[in-house]
């Protein structure tokens, strides 16, 4: 199932937004003649002459730039995720809705609702978790707590929304419906509320609807605004670069450039009474390829190269640094979990007995990880779930 969700604006301003994507839509079809000799055109030129005579082809420059931004709350989980992407060379945007219950494979944490990959793993974790789940590349991680959402609402002046529901804390309303002017911590109650008989959907419209309105109040520098955050502001990006992609989102949206998705999911039964989803695979697939092509990383999409990381030495965090060496060489990184026992001496690399290629692919996840070529072995004991089992021992670095 796809969530559906809903803008703030007016139902004219989303009209008018989809009848500009199907003009550029219809101007890229008129033009995909002209765009297909350009593109051949590129490839010719951007060749550099490596000293031995040959041609070298470069690879298209990936403008778009994503960063994962989330609400964290008092005991560490996440209360709201959303993944902003924005490519100045297009000057078009998107923000990706994240369920809190979808189901994805944490380093160091296994299947967890996601909700809790940043408790489990960290600011690193969660995002790497999110980035495999989608198989998309995440540029870097943006983290509120609930008292510095409320300040940057707040220094924007409060946000004007429309409550869709009494917000209530047991007989008290703390909210009533209705268009209303919201300060920080009204709109920090109202993003992450969900009434008893509630669906996730209805969350993820109030977390849309607060992103949608912090983004058509930004200044037109942001980063005054970003420095002036109290220590509950944490960005693995720099202050300007951060900037930037927030700077070039408010121009998407003030263009109509802006559109809002949610991830897709399906509905799975969890032995009790919560909700679990799990990824849509070929919804999610179809979104990725809609809007954030630029961001798949290499390899996230061939067939043969998962690898599973089991940690054989009981040190945390093990997972988290073997994937970080996996994915940017173009293997998917399927979960990382203990090994059935502690104490390996030595990093062992496992493919699939008779598998006539499994050595070399051996050998190439043997290479990312900086192993020595005796590390690789077959086994029996591979499973189905991955191509290559990486276990690894006192000897794996890390660096």
């Amino acid at each position: 199932m796809t969530f559906e969700t809903l803008g703030t604006r007016s139902s004219r301003r989303a009209e008018e937004r989809e009848r500009r994507r199907k003009r550029r839509r219809r101007m890229s079809f008129i033009g995909a003649g002209l765009a297909l000799l350009l593109l051949a055109v590129i490839t010719v030129v951007l060749v550099t002459s490596g000293g031995d005579g040959h041609k070298t082809v470069r690879a298209p420059v990936r403008t778009q730039r994503t960063v994962l931004l989330q609400l964290k709350a008092a005991d560490g989980t996440a209360a709201a995720s959303a993944l902003l992407a924005h490519d100045p060379a297009s000057q078009e945007g998107v923000v990706v809705l994240v369920p809190q219950q979808v189901l994805a494979n944490v380093p160091g944490g296994g299947s967890l609702p996601f909700t809790r990959a940043l408790q489990t793993a960290g600011v690193t974790g969660s995002r790497s978790a999110l980035a495999d789940l989608m198989g998309v590349t995440i540029d870097g991680s943006w983290v509120l707590d609930g008292a510095t959402m409320a300040q940057l609402v707040d220094q924007l002046g409060g946000l004007r929304l429309t409550v869709d529901a009494p917000v209530v804390s047991g007989r008290s309303v703390l909210l009533q419906p209705g268009p209303q002017q919201l300060s920080g911590a009204q709109a920090v109650l109202f993003m992450t509320y969900l009434g008893p008989k509630e669906q996730e959907q209805t969350r993820l419209t109030r977390v849309q609807a607060v992103i949608d309105a912090v983004v058509s109040v930004l200044p037109a520098k942001v980063d005054t605004l970003l420095g002036s955050l109290a220590g509950g502001s944490e960005s693995t990006l720099s202050t300007a670069n951060l900037a930037a992609l927030l700077e070039g989102l408010k121009s998407d949206d003030s263009a109509n450039n802006l559109q809002y998705r949610a991830l897709p999911v399906i509905p799975v039964a969890a032995g009790n009474d919560d909700i679990r989803f799990r990824i849509d695979a070929a919804a999610d697939r179809s979104l990725v390829d809609d809007v954030l092509a630029q961001s798949i990383p290499p390899g996230s999409r061939t067939e043969g190269n998962r690898v599973l990381v089991l940690n054989g030495v009981g040190t945390p965090g093990l997972g988290q640094k073997v994937r970080d060496k996996l994915v940017p060489a173009g293997f998917v990184f399927v979960g990382s979990r203990n090994a059935p026992s502690f104490g390996y001496l030595t990093t062992q690399v496992l493919v699939a007995e008779g598998n006539t290629t499994g050595g070399e692919l051996g050998a190439r996840v043997a290479k990312a990880l900086g192993l020595p070529g005796s590390s690789v072995q077959s086994s029996t004991q591979i499973g189905t779930i991955a191509d290559v089992v990486v276990i690894v021992g006192k000897d794996f670095s890390g660096k």
